[in-house]
């Protein structure tokens, strides 16, 4: 995951969290091409690579979707411009947890949007698809994932030591988890500290229920 001091240049109080599409490519393609995005957001991926290998990557997505092993979304603002992605992969339903990787466009980093989209989608995992731990990694350097993970209430499992190679030097490699039950001790307390006034849906018709931050009930 990926946060810059950057701040949009106009700001939408809605946005859309949607299931990704092979009409997504070209705004997933020109995100792997910038070179410090892909370095600290896909540490399988150490250069940027083009069109055709993201649409394999789409193509991969939406296959291993059927299977129940990934779910890949969209964010989009209220001009159905895709502004970041974010997901569950690698889902194992026998011991119920999932890997959550998170992506924002450059221009709207450090606009609030990122932990909406962690939020939807760890509410997303425990309460729809009955997983029990949701986990990330991220590069020991990125101190805005750090603080985010924190809020979020993951608990960092464990260091591996310079495992994350990129601009020619190792990085150790943190890795975080949250459980369902710590999500549901931190998810209002949360949702409380967040301006309301920018919402994060799943989908243009989603019910209050589905919105971050949620409804103070």
């Amino acid at each position: 995951m990926t946060f810059k001091n950057n701040q949009p240049q106009a700001v939408s109080q809605v946005f859309f969290l949607r299931p990704i599409e092979q009409s997504d490519l070209d705004a997933v393609a020109n995100w792997y091409q910038q070179l410090e995005d892909v370095s600290i957001f896909d540490r399988q991926v150490p250069l940027p690579i083009n069109r055709d290998e993201v649409q394999k990557i789409i193509s991969s997505q939406i296959r291993d979707r059927e299977d129940n092993k990934c779910y890949w979304f969209i964010v989009e603002d209220e001009q159905h411009k895709p502004i970041g992605m974010t997901g569950l992969e690698l889902v194992n339903n026998i011991h119920g947890n999932a890997i959550l990787p998170v992506f924002v466009d450059n221009e709207w980093r450090r606009s609030g949007i990122g932990i909406r989209m962690v939020c939807l989608m760890l509410e997303m995992a425990f309460k729809q698809l009955r997983l029990h731990k949701i986990a990330t990694v991220y590069r020991a350097d990125n101190a805005a994932t750090a603080t985010l993970v924190e809020r979020c209430g993951f608990t960092t499992e464990g260091v591996a030591r310079e495992a994350w190679f990129a601009k020619g030097e190792h990085f150790d490699l943190i890795n975080v988890g949250i459980l369902a039950r710590e999500w549901e001790q931190t998810r209002v307390k949360l949702s409380r500290t967040m301006d309301s006034g920018i919402r994060l849906c799943l989908g243009p018709r989603a019910t209050p229920d589905w919105c971050w931050p949620i409804s103070d009930k």
